[in-house]
């Protein structure tokens, strides 16, 4: 037993607590307060509303963990790590530290072990509701899982575009697809396409801002995905979605994509794909499964085989496996 992989499994049993501290100086955007130029803690502290002490300690403290760096007399600068922290950055980790921190997100984590005991969603059981259903009710919490989908933290709208060839595509339509991030990736390199965008009114209200200039080539429809899906597209997307929902109802919304989609289309379905083995390289895919076990009952990320059987259920040939430069691929399915 080494004392290397000793110190490894530590900072891993206290890896919440360093999270947390990402998430805090997160929601005051010390990151994007510090550019090229280091800033005195206590300037930072006054801009941000904290306690001048306390949020010192904290950037010492994530400076040893090589996030900030804080000279003797406490001036804070970045290193090369902490710039994943600013809003501007390209990737940003800023959305996906608030999504992670915030007040559900920590609850229902925090009531882990019932889901593995009871089988249980503890989303449910810490508040009594579905997660959607307290979006809507929580609209600060909404704003932040509506900004974490839309600046995914590995890009994934912009590598789903660059990695499959959208350009024979005439009318792209995103099912469930959010404020419109991944659509907006698609037309803009491809500027011939049209496209269609599907949610429910309380999230695709906010597609104007996302899309643009873009709105002029877009139709957007109100709805659930499990009642309508528009029919004339060539191309379906279900990005993030079927991770959501157990087998079954699964089921019901790529029946519904077979029932609108015509005999030449293609139907995308972009996700993590578990391996068959987990090992290092593939850990946050694993992580992800968890965090879908935590939210909602009898979601889960799957395996390629698992999305050729629910596919082959629905009507659809064998799915064809597309990598992207980012930890999603595309499930490519057409109709039989």
């Amino acid at each position: 037993m080494s004392k290397e992989g000793f110190s490894r499994v530590n900072r891993l049993v206290r890896g919440y607590q360093v999270s947390k501290m990402i998430e805090i100086v997160c929601s005051l955007e010390v990151a994007d307060r510090i550019d090229m130029t280091p800033r005195p803690a206590a300037e930072l502290a006054r801009e941000c509303g904290a306690d001048a002490d306390k949020l010192t300690r904290l950037l010492r403290a994530l400076a040893a963990f090589g996030l900030f760096a804080v000279s003797e007399d406490d001036l804070v600068s970045h290193t090369e790590d902490s710039r994943f922290l600013r809003k501007d950055s390209v990737p940003t980790l800023h959305y996906a530290a608030r999504y992670y921190g915030m007040p559900s997100s920590w609850a229902v984590w925090g009531a882990a072990g019932r889901a593995i005991t009871t089988g249980q969603a503890p989303f449910e059981l810490e508040y009594g509701r579905t997660f959607f259903e307290h979006l809507a009710q929580d609209r600060e919490e909404a704003a932040i899982f509506d900004a974490f989908m839309q600046h995914s933290p590995d890009d994934r709208h912009a590598a789903v575009a660059e990695a499959y060839d959208f350009s024979q595509a005439g009318i792209v339509v995103d099912i469930g697809g959010g404020n419109g991030a991944l659509l907006a990736a698609v037309l803009a390199a491809n500027p011939r396409a049209r496209g269609i965008l599907l949610d429910q009114a309380g999230v695709v209200s906010a597609a104007g801002a996302v899309l643009g200039n873009l709105l002029s080539r877009c139709s957007i429809e109100a709805a659930s995905f499990f009642e309508f899906v528009p029919a004339g597209g060539d191309v379906y997307t279900l990005s993030q979605i079927l991770h959501d929902w157990n087998d079954e109802r699964c089921l019901e919304i790529l029946l519904r994509c077979r029932a609108a989609i015509k005999p030449t289309g293609r139907l995308l379905i972009i996700e993590r794909v578990l391996d068959r083995v987990p090992d290092t390289s593939n850990a946050m895919n694993f992580l992800a499964d968890m965090h879908m076990m935590m939210l909602f009952p009898g979601a889960r990320e799957r395996t390629l085989p698992e999305f050729a059987t629910l596919l082959g259920k629905a009507g659809f040939a064998e799915p064809t496996l597309i990598a992207t430069r980012s930890a999603f691929s595309i499930v490519e399915a057409r109709p039989v």
